[in-house]
C-alpha cells in the first residue's frame, strides 16, 4: 500500500510539473475548436523531432512562466513537420515552411496573424507572444503599414518573411524590392543580409539574390559558422528550381533561359543544366530561332535517349509545343522505338493516344482514328487490371484525353 501511494504521488508531481509549461491540444482541430469557444488566438509550434534546435526548445516550452502566459492567452498545438496529416493543415492554408523551428500565431478563425523564428529563452518566448497579441506589431498587419509608406527595414523584413510564408508572390516581390532599395549597400555582405535572402526573398532577380549568387563563398562562411557547411547554395537553389519549373517559365525568352542556366553554373549544378532547362529552352528557340533550330535541339536530346517512357514524353512535348507536323515522320520513329519496350496497357494506351495526335498534327485523320481505336482497347484493359487508387486516377485521366480526341476526329 505504501509503495502504491508513493508511486501515485510521484505521478501527480510529474503531471503537475508538466502542467506548468504550455498545454498543447492533441489535434489542430481541437485547438481551433477550443479557440472558438474561448475567443483566444492559437499558438502553433512547428518542429521536427529530428531537429536538435527544435528539441532544445523543450525545456523553455515547459517553463512555468512561459506556460502561464501562453495558457492564459492562447490555445496551443505542436505541429510535427514530419507528420503528413498535421502538415495537411498548412497545405490547406497555403502556408510554406522555409525552415523550423518556427512559431505561428493564428486568430480563432485560422488566419495567420504573426510568425517568428523563436529565440530560446523564457523571456523571449513571452516577448514573441506579446508581440503576436499586439495588432501594431503582428507581421500579418505590416502590409497596411507598407501601403501607408512605412519603409523601416525591420518592418519590411517581417512583412517579406510573412508574405513568403503565405506564398503571396506579387506582394513579396514588391516588398523585397523596396527592402533591397532601402538596405545599406555597404552592408550587403553581412549576416543579416544573408538571412534576408534565405528567409524573405522569392525572386532571383531581386538585388539580394543577385548579390549572393555572385558572393556565395561569403554565405558559405556564415553557414559553416552555424554548423551547416556546404549548404550555402540551398536557398538560392530552391528559388532557381521554383523559377525554372514555374508555369510562366514556358514563355521565358532565350535570354532569360540562358540567365537561369548561368545561375545553375554559379550554384555548382552545371552538369544538370540541360536536364532541368530543356523544356523551357526549346519553346524559346521555337519562338526566336524557328522550327528547324528548335527541332534540332530536341533531336539532340533524343539521340542519347533509349528509355521508352521518356521517348513517349518527348513526343508529347512535340505535340504540345510545335505548331504543325513538319517533323512528324521523324518523331514517329521515336514512338516506333518505344512501342516494343512498353509493358503495361496504360503505357501502350498513352503511346497510341500520342501517335493519334501526331497523325492529326500531320493531317492523316484516317490513321489518327485507328490509333485512337487501339488506345480505347488498351485503356479498357488497363481499367480492368488497375487497383491502386492513384493509378486509377492516371488511367482515368488518359481515358478522358482519349475520348476528347476521339470526339475531335469524328
Amino acid at each position: 500500500m505504501k509503495k502504491t501511494f508513493l508511486l501515485g504521488s510521484f505521478l501527480l508531481i510529474i503531471n503537475f510539473a508538466f502542467a506548468q509549461g504550455i498545454a498543447f491540444e492533441p489535434t489542430i482541430e481541437a485547438a481551433f475548436q477550443k479557440a472558438k469557444a474561448s475567443g483566444k488566438n492559437v499558438f502553433v509550434e512547428c518542429y521536427s523531432p529530428h531537429c536538435p534546435i527544435c528539441m532544445s526548445l523543450e525545456p523553455t516550452l515547459k517553463n512555468a512562466e512561459v506556460g502561464k502566459f501562453y495558457n492564459q492567452n492562447f490555445v496551443s498545438f505542436k505541429l510535427n513537420v514530419e507528420d503528413a496529416k498535421q502538415v495537411a493543415f498548412l497545405n490547406k492554408k497555403n502556408i510554406f515552411l522555409p525552415g523550423f523551428p518556427l512559431f505561428f500565431y493564428f486568430d480563432k478563425d485560422q488566419n495567420l496573424i504573426h510568425n517568428t523564428d523563436p529565440t530560446n529563452t523564457p523571456k523571449d518566448f513571452i516577448k514573441h507572444a506579446q508581440t503576436a497579441l499586439d495588432p501594431n506589431q503582428q507581421t500579418g498587419g505590416f502590409w497596411k503599414k507598407f501601403q501607408a509608406g512605412d519603409r523601416d527595414i525591420n518592418t519590411m523584413v517581417g512583412l517579406a518573411y510573412y508574405l513568403r510564408i503565405t506564398q503571396d508572390t506579387l506582394k513579396n516581390k514588391q516588398v523585397a524590392d523596396a527592402l533591397y532599395a532601402a538596405y545599406p549597400k555597404d552592408q550587403l555582405g553581412d549576416k543579416f543580409s544573408w538571412a534576408i535572402m534565405k528567409k524573405c526573398i522569392m525572386d532571383l532577380d531581386n538585388g539580394f539574390s543577385q548579390f549572393w549568387l555572385n558572393n556565395l563563398a561569403i554565405g558559405g562562411k556564415y553557414e559553416a559558422a552555424e554548423g551547416h557547411a556546404g549548404q550555402e547554395g540551398n536557398a538560392l537553389g530552391r528559388l532557381l528550381q521554383l523559377e525554372i519549373f514555374s508555369p510562366k517559365a514556358i514563355n521565358y525568352s532565350l535570354g532569360k533561359v540562358n540567365q537561369l542556366k548561368r545561375y545553375m553554373e554559379l550554384l555548382g549544378a552545371g552538369q544538370y543544366v540541360t536536364a532541368n532547362t530543356w523544356q523551357i529552352e526549346c519553346p524559346a528557340l521555337l519562338r526566336e530561332k524557328g522550327q528547324d533550330v528548335a527541332f534540332n535541339f530536341l533531336k539532340g536530346l533524343i539521340n542519347a535517349q533509349t528509355q521508352p517512357q521518356l521517348l513517349v514524353y518527348y513526343v508529347t512535348f512535340y505535340n504540345n509545343t510545335f505548331p504543325d507536323g513538319k517533323f512528324a515522320a521523324e518523331v514517329r520513329r521515336w514512338l516506333s522505338s518505344a512501342r516494343p519496350q512498353l509493358k503495361t496497357e496504360q503505357e501502350i494506351a498513352n503511346l497510341n493516344y500520342e501517335s493519334a495526335r501526331l497523325y492529326q498534327k500531320s493531317g492523316d485523320l484516317a490513321n489518327a482514328k485507328k490509333e485512337i481505336a487501339a488506345a480505347k482497347i488498351s485503356i479498357s484493359a488497363a481499367k480492368a487490371k488497375v487497383t491502386d487508387p492513384n493509378f486509377k486516377k492516371v488511367v482515368a485521366s488518359i481515358e478522358t484525353s482519349i475520348n476528347k480526341l476521339a470526339g475531335e476526329l469524328k
